[in-house]
């Protein structure tokens, strides 16, 4: 079987005439700043700009992942969960996540997923791996409850922060934008016959789905075969 995670690393190595650019140039944000000599469009400098600032790719459960670790271990108050009703026993605070909507990134506007370049395969000399993209924006909703009011608007604060101070962490490992939104009203829940203050902050995230496509591949062209007739 196949690592998707290994292929994709295999495919983040820049070409020789790339690494001579960069270590020329500063790698800046600002991508439309950049004259490369390569005659590369603009979609094409963001995309191969922040794929080599990514160490692997990741996806929206896989950013929670290592957001909760991050957050346990830096000793956090909090736990980070899905969001679900509040019990009148839960543990207070909490800091609940939700997915709000996902669309295709505007700019790049993958309609369908687009071939983004030919690999050598890892593990099978003389065959290759064809990887296809498709760059998502996800709105995500963080929940802040607490026993106190003023305790949901210090873990505002300390949430903000604590996402800006790993922000490269986060896009080195496959996020390729994390940007803060808006804050709703501030709002008390009452379940459970528990009145809880909350506080909601929604952040814009970008992610990039990988498929990855084996070439050469005679025996899942047999299967398929067999499969339709």
């Amino acid at each position: 079987m196949c690592n998707p995670y290994e292929l994709l690393k295999q495919s983040q190595e820049p070409s020789e005439s790339l690494k001579q650019e960069l270590r020329e140039e500063e790698i800046n944000s600002s991508i439309e700043k950049k004259n490369h000599r390569d005659n590369r469009g603009p979609l094409l400098d963001a995309y191969v700009d922040n794929r080599l600032r990514s160490d692997k790719p990741i996806t929206f459960l896989g950013f929670i992942d290592d957001l909760r670790r991050l957050w346990k271990a830096a000793g956090k108050r909090g736990e980070i969960i899905r969001k679900r009703p509040l019990k009148e026993n839960s543990n207070m605070p909490v800091i609940t996540f939700s997915l709000k909507k996902r669309t295709l990134n505007e700019q790049f506007k993958d309609i369908k997923p687009r071939f983004r370049g030919t690999i050598n395969h890892p593990y099978i000399n003389g065959e290759y791996v064809e990887l296809y993209g498709q760059i998502f924006d996800l709105l995500i909703e963080f929940s802040i409850y607490s026993s106190s009011a003023e305790e949901a608007d210090e873990l505002v604060i300390e949430f903000e922060e604590f996402l800006q101070l790993y922000a490269g962490y986060f896009k080195k490992n496959g996020v390729q934008e994390i940007l803060f939104f808006e804050q709703g009203e501030d709002d008390v829940v009452e379940e459970q016959r528990v009145d809880t203050p909350s506080r909601n902050l929604l952040y814009k995230m970008r992610f990039e789905k990988i498929i990855i496509k084996l070439l050469n591949d005679i025996q899942q062209i047999s299967v398929e075969a067999n499969i339709h007739e």
